[in-house]
């Protein structure tokens, strides 16, 4: 985990708080209910939140805010740009964001569902080990999908996640797991790793977004 969490670029913020205010659905697909935005009213105070214990609360509404450091700058991407590899060893901006994805959904079944870290069912391991593992896996097979693709992944990632998280209250989120292998580790510290990877991985993208062929710096 890293010690010093990246903040999302000022860009990056404005682009979020700009589709937070214009009211912008995020996610777009035919098959998937595109959501409602998060409310401008809330979306900028972290705390305790309605249907949520106060910790867990708290926790929902920064894996909110750090939502939107993702899905406001990548909003007008094309395939191209997001299938687009800076070099051989990148990853590409869809890579990314079906990495956080993975990421999330692993921990879903770590700490709500009680399975042991990497002993995943076959077939969700077939599913999201390319998108967590990336590399050359990731670059092989994460190609060739629309923005939608990867929103409606995040999107349906956590709406799993919110709901699993109304079932819990703050006892379980200070459980310790004391076999983890950062040492004594508590649920809350292993979601606040989902929210800081988020922060981390924004910063990657935000520096790929200023190598595409396509970008066209702001004025």
């Amino acid at each position: 985990m890293n010690s010093t969490p990246p903040q999302p670029s000022r860009r990056s913020f404005l682009a979020a708080t700009a589709a937070f205010t214009a009211g912008m659905p995020f996610f777009v697909s035919a098959t998937a209910q595109s959501p409602a935005p998060p409310d401008r009213s809330t979306v900028n105070i972290i705390g305790p939140k309605p249907g949520y214990t106060p910790q867990v609360g708290t926790l929902v509404s920064m894996l909110t805010w750090m939502q939107g450091a993702i899905l406001g700058p990548t909003r007008k991407l094309t395939q191209a740009d997001l299938d687009f590899l800076i070099d051989k060893n990148a990853n590409s901006i869809g890579g990314l964001m079906l990495h956080l994805a993975a990421t999330e959904t692993y921990y879903q079944r770590h700490t709500f569902y009680g399975e042991a870290w990497g002993k995943w069912p076959a077939d969700i391991s077939a599913k999201w080990d390319p998108a967590m593992e990336l590399g050359d896996a990731g670059r092989k097979t994460i190609k060739g999908h629309d923005l939608a693709f990867y929103t409606n992944a995040l999107y349906e990632v956590r709406e799993k996640s919110l709901a699993e998280f109304r079932k819990k209250d703050d006892a379980w989120l200070m459980t310790v797991d004391k076999g983890w292998p950062w040492g004594p580790t508590n649920n809350y510290c292993k979601w606040f790793h989902v929210c800081e990877h988020i922060s981390h991985h924004a910063g990657q993208i935000d520096l790929l977004l200023k190598r595409l062929p396509s970008y066209k710096p702001e004025s």
